[in-house]
């Protein structure tokens, strides 16, 4: 089936946008990541970027054509494949999703990879991957001081961890942390719950979505080198919202100091007590076939009958050439042993002061939500009933208020 990029809406109540520049034509094989066309709207232009893999079958605009928003951009399909009527074509997923589905829509914004001519020559001149980068410029477009504040820094590591801006705004930012086997796009879709004036971001964990591995990944390490990747971004202080894994490290990064936590949601988190279900991570990471992936899957869902064929998809594409499961496997094995994790937060949040909340999901099935007892006085707990280990999918509107209330708690 034909799947769609869509035109982006490139600024609120938009519903144009003229095609500046295409950089594909029929019969080309376009990767996940690939530049594929820019729009420009009366203020700004966008570079609209590739989410899913395949061969251009359709090209419904010009150069120079106005186009509407949230339509079929192009479409991707196989060599050769006829689409009847573009509004046929599924919306291309957003990213590899394996703890966190993607939903078949595409959100305002998605897609878009903005940064000045300046920065991507400096970028290209120094090898530098734009999708790493969260920028400080209008809208969050990636301009030339974040290119060289980059350059200036220490190594880190051995490689930086990818981040992307997910929605321009003012204030401190809220960063996502994704959980075990996902990636910062999978947050896409839970931003329309939000109406925050802050500024939003994704990172992805070593070994996940476009941030390399990590030889010494382990609990203690991945945070460290999450912490130290947001004070490389020049973020002093931040909100920090998390998912199962993602929640364990924005935890744990309260204990470093820097950056400034001043607000934590942890959703469905991991490091509150031993269990977690070794027999899914296993057979996660070990499925090659869609019938095999979505049987694991389908348990990060109260209903199975909600996991979305695309989620599937993307996950096998994100993994075809080996590497991610092989990091992704490396990792589980400093950081589960059986089912068993080898890692607690309860510390972090004994010692911690600032606005917290707890959100789990009753019927989890993966990270049991009896963990979430005897939980410090400060921290609000959410039970949701008829929820599995995806509380941000399966009861979005609601985590979507109580992650607003949390920042608001702050100041």
């Amino acid at each position: 089936m034909a799947e769609a990029i869509l035109v982006p809406q490139v600024g609120q109540d938009l519903t144009e946008a003229k095609i500046v520049a295409l950089h594909v034509k029929l019969g080309d094989k376009v990767k996940k990541g690939d530049l594929v066309a820019e729009v420009e709207s009366e203020k700004a232009s966008f570079e609209v970027e590739a989410f899913a893999e395949g061969t251009v079958i359709h090209l419904p605009y010009k150069l120079g054509d106005i186009a509407t928003v949230l339509a079929p951009l192009l479409l991707l399909g196989e060599p050769g494949e006829a689409v009847a009527d573009a509004r046929d074509a599924a919306p291309a997923v957003v990213g590899p999703t394996a703890a966190m589905p993607v939903a078949p829509q595409s959100a305002p914004g998605d897609g878009i990879l903005r940064s000045s001519p300046l920065a991507r020559r400096l970028a290209a001149r120094n090898g530098l991957d734009l999708r790493r980068f969260a920028g400080s410029g209008p809208k969050g477009a990636i301009i030339r001081r974040d290119i060289e504040t980059r350059m200036a820094a220490p190594a880190f590591g051995t490689a930086a961890l990818a981040f992307r801006g997910l929605k321009a705004g003012t204030g401190d930012p809220v960063v996502f942390i994704h959980g075990f086997g996902s990636d910062l796009s999978s947050w896409r879709p839970f931003l329309s719950h939000l109406t925050l004036a802050n500024p939003m971001q994704g990172l992805d964990l070593p070994a996940h979505g476009a941030s390399p591995p990590l030889d010494d990944a382990d609990f203690e390490s991945t945070v460290a080198h999450v912490a130290q990747a947001l004070t490389e971004q020049g973020l002093d202080n931040v909100h920090l919202v998390g998912h199962s894994l993602g929640a364990a490290v924005a935890a744990a990064i309260t204990l470093h100091g820097k950056p400034r936590v001043r607000s934590l949601t942890l959703i469905a988190p991991a490091g509150l007590g031993p269990r977690i279900d070794g027999d899914f991570i296993a057979g996660f990471l070990a499925a090659q076939s869609e019938a095999a992936l979505s049987l694991w899957l389908g348990g990060l869902f109260h209903d199975r009958a909600s996991l979305p064929q695309a989620m599937i998809r993307a996950t096998l594409a994100a993994r075809a050439d080996g590497q991610l499961a092989a990091g992704q496997k490396r990792a589980a094995a400093r950081l589960f042993e059986g089912s068993t994790q080898l890692f607690s937060i309860r510390e972090a949040l004994a010692l911690y002061a600032g606005p917290c909340r707890v959100i789990v999901g009753i019927e989890d099935a993966i990270i049991p939500a009896a963990q979430a007892t005897g939980l410090p006085g400060h921290v609000a707990l959410h039970r949701l009933a008829g929820v599995g280990h995806l509380p941000q999918v399966e009861a979005a509107p609601l985590v979507g208020r109580l992650v607003m209330e949390t920042v608001r708690a702050a100041g």
